[in-house]
């Protein structure tokens, strides 16, 4: 079996892509100066009086804050598994073989990083 060491190196660079993924989450992915993709969505200008667009109009706003309730999901599980990987560098900085490293002790740690446990 190989011997799995840790690479500070392509932490960082996770690390860093993480960070730019949870930014592009909170910024830009349904934030708009027009017409922001959140529970003020808004697909039509003014107050229709026919009831086909007052439908369709209710249902944007609904597809508008379901978007936003997922996008703020995928952001906060970002931060969370982040916050868990920076918990555990020590564990990786040092262990000389992660691959020796007892499982259900990182598990039991380090429950974040445990995907099962979701």
């Amino acid at each position: 079996m190989a011997n799995i060491t840790f690479d500070e190196n392509q932490f960082d660079q996770l690390a860093t892509m993480l960070d730019q993924l949870e930014d592009m989450v909170l910024h830009h992915s349904t934030n708009s100066d027009t017409n922001p993709l959140n529970a003020d969505f808004t697909l039509l200008p003014g107050t229709p009086k026919w009831q086909a667009a007052q439908d369709m109009l209710s249902k944007g706003k609904h597809f508008g804050g379901s978007v936003q309730q997922q996008n703020d999901a995928l952001r906060q599980a970002i931060v969370k598994f982040r916050n868990a990987l920076f918990a555990a560098k020590g564990v990786f900085n040092e262990t000389n073989d992660l691959a020796q490293y007892d499982v259900n002790r990182f598990v039991a740690e380090f429950p974040d990083l445990n995907p099962s446990a979701h």
